[in-house]
């Protein structure tokens, strides 16, 4: 077993030992109203930006209601302050925000329109033009 695979076993492990003591597993949801969020990819553009907090793991985007909620990582505090900047830095006014507690049986990200965030690539976007430039000569 790989050095991955063992940390998330011991995780899994953890989680469920503090589960079974009492305590409760909580992520904090943020919902979010967008003005001037009209299209896909204008949710596609804040979710880039989502991408590069540390703390978000889920995001659903709703284009009717033009509404975004977005899960934290267990246990994660995040501000109001914070989504309105990455509103803000994607070019959009930033609409109120709702912050929500919810606990272990009330998240289910398998429902249709959840997408998991992933980490942002590397920044060593300097080396890799560098060696686009050795190569067309």
């Amino acid at each position: 077993m790989s050095a991955a695979g063992r940390m998330g076993l011991v995780l899994l492990v953890v989680l469920a030992a503090g589960t079974a003591a009492g305590e409760e597993v909580w992520r904090t949801r943020a919902v979010a109203k967008l003005y001037g969020v009209y299209s896909p990819r204008g949710f596609f553009n804040l979710v880039v930006r989502l991408k590069c907090l540390d703390n978000a793991e889920w995001v659903n985007s709703d284009l009717k209601l033009a509404r975004i909620t977005v899960d934290f990582a267990p246990g994660e505090e995040v501000s109001k302050e914070t989504l309105a900047r990455v509103q803000h830095e994607a070019g959009y006014r930033p609409g109120p925000v709702d912050l929500f507690r919810v606990t272990g049986e009330t998240v289910d990200h398998s429902a249709p329109g959840w997408m998991r965030l992933k980490s942002p690539p590397p920044k060593k976007t300097a080396q890799r033009s560098r060696v686009a430039r050795r190569r067309r000569g």
